[in-house]
Parts: C-alpha cells; sequence; structure tokens
C-alpha cells in the first residue's frame, strides 16, 4: 500500500510517499524506520481499468 504525506509541519515532506505492507486503520498512529509519528487521516482505492488491482492509498498527517 502506498502511504502518501498530505499534512505535516515540514512542508518539504508533503505529497512524499512510502511503500508499507501494514493494514491501515483510521485514526491510529504509526511511527516510521526515521523515528517520525503519523496519524492515519483517510484510506482510498482506485481500481485500474486495465490490471484490474486495487490501488490503495493512505494519507498521513505528521503528529511529532
Amino acid at each position: 500500500m502506498r502511504y502518501v504525506i498530505s499534512e505535516s509541519f515540514d512542508k518539504s515532506e508533503l505529497n512524499k510517499f512510502f511503500e508499507w505492507d501494514m493494514f491501515p486503520k483510521v485514526g491510529t498512529s504509526v511511527k516510521t524506520r526515521s523515528g517520525k509519528w503519523y496519524s492515519i487521516k483517510d484510506v482510498g482505492w482506485v481500481i485500474d481499468p486495465f490490471d484490474h488491482h486495487p490501488d490503495i492509498r493512505v494519507l498521513l498527517k505528521r503528529i511529532q
């Protein structure tokens, strides 16, 4: 799944993303390997009409 940073006080990391196999749950907090904490704001998906696999995106908000 692709995790996209949508809100942060550090403007240089906005719209950056990383891949992670963790199942997202809205409202929970996650810690990355770099030690930054994010809150999961929303989860959405889009079905690609050509390969029929869902493209799951998780929106994150930096909290620390």
